[in-house]
């Protein structure tokens, strides 16, 4: 008998460990740090974005003044950079990247950044219109950038992913006859072709709408977090919802249960409710363990910065 418990504590212990584990991201999620992420007086700071070069990292966001209001970014949207020491910030505000150009494809707005690492260049996808995806790219994280002549895509809230072969996978929406259906791209390299993988079908099941993914490999799968725009899943308008997918085709929800809400807790245990919450970035470490959540939040009064919540090491449950 006693030897029977023995073999037995593994298995208890691989269980315990099992119904621990987080499943989805917020499960892992720390309150909000109330003196990081990125403020600037007199603009509103949106769709943030991070890589680390070196022992710094560089934060690139949308901004436009903020006496046009949240509307404003149609107009008046550029893309910044700016830079910590610490992946939770406070970041610093360094230059201005993008402008909108005159008579480009990029002429509305420059808007909703990703910044990548492909090889040893890299790439600042970023919108104009919502049907207008195209991209900057450099040798170096501080520039100058060469934008691309044309549009890559036509669609919207590009989520770019480098895969291990050098291909590039970008999960983004659009929107097709009032419903805004996930849609994703592929190329064999960066300034590749981009092709549709599944005509104008939407990949998320049920139908379900979204806006503003951020996206991650781990678990051999590909991770997505957005924003679940008509609440289908979680129950919640534009509460955070999380799927993933094994072929970047079929995806399936990891959990009915709002990843973000627009409540924030912060570390000193305070609490704010803000008017909008939205545009996620996860960051992951060089594990691919997820150690950082962004999100763009605006006041009731028009005040608007970047929030971060750090992470607990998250890995995402393998879907079958």
């Amino acid at each position: 008998m006693k030897i029977c418990r023995i073999l037995l504590l593994p298995v208890l212990f691989t269980l315990m460990l099992i119904n621990t584990r987080a499943q989805s991201l917020k499960d892992a999620m720390q309150p909000a740090i109330k003196n990081a992420g990125f403020k600037m007086d007199g603009y509103i700071l949106w769709c943030s974005t991070i890589i680390k070069v070196g022992n710094t990292y560089h934060m690139f966001a949308s901004r436009w003044p903020e006496q046009y209001g949240l509307g404003g970014w149609t107009t008046y949207s550029e893309i910044v950079r700016a830079t910590s020491d610490n992946i939770y910030g406070p970041y610093k505000f360094q230059e201005v990247v993008i402008e909108k150009r005159p008579g480009a494809w990029d002429k509305e707005r420059a808007h909703n950044p990703k910044i990548v690492k492909a090889g040893d260049i890299y790439v600042l996808y970023y919108i104009s219109t919502a049907n207008k995806t195209g991209y900057a790219w450099s040798k170096s994280i501080t520039g100058p950038w060469t934008r691309s002549d044309a549009e890559v895509m036509p669609f919207s809230n590009p989520a770019p992913l480098v895969r291990s072969d050098g291909s590039i996978y970008v999960f983004g929406r659009k929107a097709v006859n009032n419903t805004r259906m996930a849609q994703a791209y592929t190329a064999p390299a960066w300034n590749g072709k981009y092709t549709m993988v599944r005509g104008n079908e939407n990949l998320l099941p049920d139908n379900n709408q979204l806006e503003d993914p951020t996206i991650w490999w781990a678990q051999n799968q590909y991770n997505v977090i957005l924003t679940d725009f008509a609440g289908t899943l979680t129950g919640t308008t534009k509460a955070g919802a999380q799927y993933a997918s094994v072929d970047g085709i079929n995806y399936k929800a990891v959990s009915k249960e709002p990843v973000f809400t627009k409540t924030v807790t912060y570390d000193d245990g305070s609490t704010q409710t803000f008017k909008r919450r939205e545009r996620p970035f996860v960051y992951t470490n060089d594990k691919g363990e997820v150690i950082a959540f962004f999100t763009a939040c605006l006041t009731e009064d028009g005040k608007s910065w970047v929030v971060v919540n750090p992470v607990k090491n998250y890995v995402p449950p393998k879907i079958k």
